[in-house]
């Protein structure tokens, strides 16, 4: 629990240095898990912030 929170924390540092756009690298309006691998963080995290579960991250999933 308390790395899960650590990771969000770092994520939360990391998407107010990197813009959303920086990870959506296809332009598409979403990130997927493979343009995440750019991140370890976002990486470990990604099925956390996948609110809706479809595999992707709308802007505001990325921004939670």
């Amino acid at each position: 629990m308390l790395s899960t929170v650590l990771m969000l924390a770092s994520l939360g540092a990391h998407a107010a240095s990197s813009s959303f756009s920086s990870f959506d690298t296809d332009g598409d309006g979403f990130i997927s898990k493979s343009e995440a691998a750019g991140s370890e963080t976002l990486t470990v995290i990604f099925d956390k912030l996948d609110s809706n579960g479809d595999g992707k991250l709308s802007e505001q999933e990325f921004r939670q």
